[in-house]
This record gives structure tokens, C-alpha cells and sequence, in this order.
């Protein structure tokens, strides 16, 4: 049989940005990607449809960094209203994308709503001047024709093109800045649209690869249509004299296994919703790219023949490009991986770099699979010099780092996903987001005011009734002695999600927008403490999953204030609004080490000192 060059997997290897034959993973220049798969069935495209039948709607801005699909949404919207909701064709697709690259400035409609109504779409702001795009705002925001129109802007150039409408010196008419009122409402309180409903702004940084929604979101849906042995993708490969040692069609056949596929699948989604949660934004371009690579490893059909013609029963170079380990980028340059930032998070969050003792002990270097990574028992060979003790141990610390790995992906338990990551506080997190969670449960609640006393200093045995508050004084610098400015009873306090906290935020109890506009995962969870006085709201402190876990060592006794001296510093200054600047009392909490005392002024302006 010959080798065989497998087209399915040229296309899947054009995702990859540092790869010599990498398109530009953009939209309007990917001419020659597959087109006869269905497009991923986002929630924001709905959003869009149901967005631009609204009598009120006049502007709808599609923001986030470059790479979330704000194009590609574009040209799915104009081909769901040519096809009016029939399965839309590939020659439909072409012509739409045609029709947007050349009428995309919003100079002319491009289409018709349902209700008859002109929609305009500005492809890129940023491909106009600030000047210019100020003025194309301005125009937008009142299309011509009663019109809707559509901009797609990275944050950035939009803010720059409302400061610059905003300045009147210059000629500006400060109308645009309504757009970023709506954002900045939009991530305050998840609203969308402003009062009157005639702009909407969507913020696609909120939008996950990894969605908590009956798919599991684009990644899932990415694996198994690239993994399917639908449309005979897969089938040049079995006919391939190299796929006995092809780490890709390996790949493809584990992640397509009928029994353990799921779970390996559903592990690799995790792994991305845990590094939302860490707080990466991942775009889908980015999640396409780090799928690819982890699909081929890197390597294309030309790569695989030319090592099986080098060697044809070479079975030790093919565990680096295995997917469990093509995931985490070790073949990449540190360039490479800055072009993919999503790479970075994940070698964060990497199960191989965690020792866990119930884990290792369970781990056989006799059953590394076919395509072991080196001799699996060459660290077990007699060292006689410091350089081989030293190659053993290295070969031995690659040898177990390829074998959590692997395990990680393969184990049924999925319960402890989150502590081999090295993250013990994570299923504490995702407990919070839980709405079938237990409301009096406050182990979460406590540790979270715990760990926040750890950030100013403050280190109190046991389980406490309540939080301790230090004078914003002694934040930088913690004496033997600190001044407790509040102490607030902690059953007043709550720890809630992200959507939870932008309901309180709204004080409406609805469902924010932005809930139902994106591919929704809630990556952040927040603390809320009464404010001083009773008729302001609550005070918020959010935390993202590494914060979190910071939090939460602190509270078990971890002292690092220079390695997180930022994290310290921030999370200080969300408390000094609890601090009590006001307090007129006569007497004067102070901690002395970790003992309460009282100093009270007597008559003849004596101090007094009592415990309390």
C-alpha cells in the first residue's frame, strides 16, 4: 500500500499559526476551509437574529479581542436570513462572505431584515482612522432608512473612536459615548442594551470555549467533528502503510474511541473551562489552534512518511505528538506559544507537574501504550557518574510527567480533575455556581474571610464568627499591633456567581443579558460584605479560580506576601471600602499579635488597655 496524504488533516493543520502553511485564521481569507460541515451553533447568532427585529434596535456592536468570530458571526447572520432557517448550502456561505468583504463599511445594506428593515454591518473598526471611525459611529447610531446596523470592534479601537467623538474641541459631538456606557454597564451589571433598547453592546470576552450547556461548547463540538469518521475524513489513513506508527491517526482514534472517548473528551473540555476560570480569555481562534496542534501533534502526513521511511518500526519518537501531550505545547518555542496565549494557561494548569501520592502510586511504566516515550526502564540502569544521575532523573520526572498525563485524560474518577491540576480549592469554586448547591453549607463562606484576613496580616485560629477589618493604615505595613477599623458578623455575608452577583447588582432579579447572548460559563465568584451604612450595597470582592486558590492557602497558613505582593495589593484595596473612617468611639479595637484587646479613653484622657 502506498502513503497516503490525508486533505482533512491539511485542513486541520491551517489552524495553527506557526505552521509554514497556516492560513490567516481569519474568516474572509479562509477560502479554502471546510465548507461542508455546519458552522458551530452558537448562542450569540440567535441573540443577533432575535436582536435585529426589535423595533427599538438601531446599533449592535459585537466587541472582544480579535479572534472571537465577531466576522464569522456577520456572515452566518446574512446567510440565515438568506436561507430563512433552511440548512444553509456552501455556495451560500462563499457568496455571503463575498457579499461581506465587499459591502462590509456599512456604506450600503447589505440585506434585509424580516421585518424589511436595512442592515448595515462595519466589518472592522479598526481599518478606519480614529477620525473616521468616530464619525462612522456617530452615523450608526441612526442608520439611514430606519435601519440597524451591525459594527465589529476590538474594545480598544472602540474606546479610542468615542474619546475621540468625545472630544468637542475637535469637532466631536460626544453622542458615541453611549456605546461605552452600555459596555461598561455590560460588565458592571451583564446588561446589554441601554434604557431605550436602540444600542446593544455584546461583550465576546465573555463568550467560553468550554460553555456549561448540554454540548460542553466549541471545544467538544470541535473534537468530535474533526474525530468523526463521518464523510470518510478518515478513511485515506487506513489505507496508509504508515498507520501503524502514525501518532495522528492514533490521536484521532482515541479521541474517537466508543468507550473511552467521551471521557477523554469531556477531560480536555474541562481543562479549558478550568483555565477560563483562571481567568484566560480564549478566543476561538485560539481554541481551534490548540485543538489542531493537539490532534496532528504538530507533525503533517509528509512528517509521519518520513520518519516511517527513516525507520519503519521506530516506535519512541511518537509520544511528544500523542494528544494528552501535544496539548500543553513542550515542542513549541516560548514565541510560538505567546501566538497562542491559551498554550500558557494550560501548561498552568498542567496534571503532569502535580504529585499526588494516590495518584502515583497507581502508575506503571510497564503500560506507557505503544508509543512509549524512550526506554521506560532505562532510569532503573545503574548511574556511575553525577551526569547520569542526573539524565535518570530527568528521564525519570519525563517518564511520570507523560504518565499523569496520559491518566489524566483516561481515568473514569473525574472527581479529582480540579487537585490534579494543583488546584485543591476548585471544586470549592464550581460548588458556589452549583444553584443545586446547599445554602447553609459555609465552609466556602468561611475560608474566603479567612483568606481575606490573611491578605492584611491577620492569621486567628479556628473557625471565626466574624471578619476582621484592619484600618487601611495598616494594610502596607503590619506592625505588631493594627487598629481594627469594622468587624462584620459573617452571617451577613455571602459568597455568590457571577450572575448571581450581577442580579443583585441590577436589584430587578432578572436574568442579565449577557447570560443569554453568549456561550456562558461562569468564571468569576464574588464576596459580598455589608457595607457601612445600610442603604448603600454590598461590597464585592471577585476572585477568579487562581485568586481563589490563593485565598484559600492563605487561609490554611501559607505566608508568601513578596511572591503575590500585586494580588495583595489588589485584594487590599477592595476592603479599604469596608474600613469605618467614621468610627467616633471612645474605645479603639487593636490586635496585638493574634489577641484582641481594648483600649478605651478614660477621663483625664488616660488610655486604658483591656482584653477583649
Amino acid at each position: 500500500m502506498p502513503l497516503e496524504v490525508n486533505k482533512h488533516v491539511q485542513r486541520i493543520r491551517r489552524y495553527q499559526p506557526f505552521d509554514v502553511d497556516a492560513s490567516e485564521l481569519i474568516y474572509e481569507q479562509a477560502d479554502q476551509a471546510d465548507r461542508t460541515q455546519s458552522p458551530y451553533p452558537v448562542v450569540t447568532l440567535d441573540y443577533l437574529v432575535c436582536a435585529i427585529e426589535r423595533p427599538t434596535a438601531k446599533t449592535i456592536v459585537l466587541t472582544g479581542d480579535a479572534g472571537h468570530g465577531k466576522t464569522s458571526l456577520c456572515a452566518n447572520l446574512l446567510a440565515e436570513l438568506r436561507m430563512g432557517g433552511e440548512t444553509i448550502p456552501s455556495d451560500v456561505r462563499k457568496t455571503v462572505f463575498n457579499e461581506l468583504r465587499k459591502d462590509g463599511d456599512a456604506g450600503s445594506p447589505v440585506a434585509l431584515t424580516r421585518s424589511g428593515r436595512p442592515l448595515y454591518i462595519l466589518r472592522d473598526l479598526s481599518e478606519l482612522s480614529l477620525q473616521a471611525g468616530a464619525d462612522k459611529l456617530v452615523e450608526l447610531l441612526d442608520p439611514p432608512g430606519d435601519g440597524v446596523a451591525i459594527i465589529c470592534a476590538n474594545e480598544g479601537q472602540l474606546r479610542k473612536c468615542v474619546a475621540e467623538d468625545d472630544n468637542l474641541d475637535n469637532g466631536g459631538t460626544g453622542r458615541a459615548k453611549v456605546l461605552v456606557k452600555t459596555l461598561t454597564d455590560g460588565i458592571a451589571r451583564g446588561q446589554v442594551s441601554n434604557p431605550d433598547g436602540a444600542v446593544t453592546v455584546i461583550n465576546l470576552n465573555y463568550q467560553s470555549v468550554a460553555a456549561d450547556s448540554r454540548t460542553g461548547g466549541f471545544v467538544p463540538w470541535v473534537l468530535r467533528q474533526w474525530t468523526t469518521p463521518q464523510w470518510s475524513r478518515w478513511k485515506p489513513c487506513e489505507a496508509c502503510d504508515a498507520r501503524e506508527v502514525c501518532p495522528i491517526l492514533a490521536n484521532r482514534n482515541e479521541l474517537n474511541d466508543a468507550t473511552q472517548g467521551p471521557q477523554r473528551r469531556a477531560a480536555i473540555r474541562e481543562l479549558f473551562a478550568a483555565a477560563e476560570r483562571a481567568g484566560a480569555v480564549v478566543t476561538t481562534r485560539q481554541a481551534l489552534s490548540v485543538t489542531s496542534y493537539m490532534i496532528t501533534g504538530g507533525l503533517s502526513c509528509e512528517n509521519v512518511h518520513a520518519k516511517y521511511q527513516w525507520s519503519r518500526s521506530n516506535r519512541l519518537w511518537q509520544a511528544p505528538h500523542l494528544y494528552h501531550q501535544a496539548l500543553f505545547g513542550d515542542q513549541l518555542t516560548q514565541q510560538q506559544r505567546h501566538r497562542v496565549p491559551a498554550f500558557l494557561t494550560l501548561r498552568k494548569l498542567d496534571p503532569g507537574k502535580v504529585s499526588r501520592r494516590q495518584v502515583d502510586d497507581r502508575l506503571d511504566p510497564d503500560t506507557v501504550g505503544r508509543f512509549p516515550p524512550g526506554d521506560p526502564k532505562s532510569y532503573l540502569q545503574k548511574a556511575r557518574t553525577t551526569r547520569d544521575a542526573q539524565k535518570q532523573a530527568e528521564q525519570l520526572r519525563g517518564l511520570y510527567t507523560f504518565l499523569r498525563r496520559a491518566d489524566f485524560f483516561n481515568s473514569i474518577d473525574s472527581k479529582d480533575r480540579f487537585a490534579r491540576m494543583g488546584l485543591q480549592a476548585g471544586d470549592d469554586f464550581v460548588t458556589v455556581q452549583n444553584e443545586s448547591g446547599d445554602l447553609a453549607d459555609t465552609t466556602v463562606r468561611d475560608r474566603f474571610l479567612k483568606g481575606l484576613e490573611a491578605v492584611q496580616g491577620i492569621h486567628r485560629a479556628g473557625s471565626n464568627p466574624d471578619f476582621l477589618v484592619l484600618d487601611p493604615a495598616f494594610f502596607a505595613q503590619r506592625a505588631r499591633a493594627a487598629v481594627i477599623s469594622r468587624r462584620v458578623s459573617s452571617k451577613n455575608v455571602e459568597v455568590v456567581d457571577q450572575v448571581t452577583q450581577w442580579q443583585k447588582e441590577g436589584r430587578t432579579g432578572d436574568i442579565p443579558g449577557m447570560r443569554n447572548a453568549v456561550e456562558w460559563l461562569n468564571r468569576s465568584i464574588f464576596i459580598r460584605i455589608p457595607a457601612i451604612d445600610p442603604g448603600q450595597g454590598a461590597v464585592s470582592v471577585e476572585v477568579d479560580l487562581l485568586r481563589f486558590e490563593l485565598l484559600t492557602r492563605w487561609a490554611a497558613g501559607l505566608r508568601s506576601e513578596v511572591q503575590h505582593e500585586a494580588e495583595i495589593r489588589g485584594l487590599s484595596g477592595s476592603l479599604a471600602d469596608l474600613a469605618d473612617s467614621l468610627n467616633k468611639d471612645d474605645e479603639i479595637q487593636v490586635l496585638v499579635g493574634n489577641v484582641m484587646r481594648k483600649l478605651m479613653i478614660d477621663v483625664g484622657d488616660k488610655i486604658r488597655s483591656v482584653r477583649a
